[in-house]
C-alpha cells in the first residue's frame, strides 16, 4: 500500500492563502461568539461554537444580528 502524504501535494504558495483564510474564519467566529454571548443567546452561541461552516454562519449572524444599543 502506497501512502501519499497530503502535505507534499499542496504547493508551498498556497500556505499563505490557507493561513489568511484560517485567520479570517477565526476572527469572524470570535466576533460572532462574543456578540452571541453578550446578547445572552445561548442557542446561537452553541451552534456557532460547535459547527464549522468556514465562516459562513458567523458572517451571517454578524450581518443580521443587531448590536446592543448603548445609552
Amino acid at each position: 500500500m502506497i501512502i501519499i502524504p497530503i502535505i507534499d501535494t499542496i504547493p508551498s504558495e498556497y500556505y499563505l492563502v490557507l493561513g489568511a483564510i484560517l485567520a479570517i474564519v477565526l476572527i469572524l467566529k470570535g466576533f460572532a461568539l462574543y456578540r452571541a454571548a453578550r446578547k445572552e443567546s445561548k442557542g446561537w452561541f452553541w451552534v456557532l461554537l460547535i459547527f464549522n461552516t468556514m465562516g459562513i454562519l458567523p458572517a451571517l449572524y454578524l450581518i443580521f444580528s443587531k448590536p446592543e444599543a448603548t445609552e
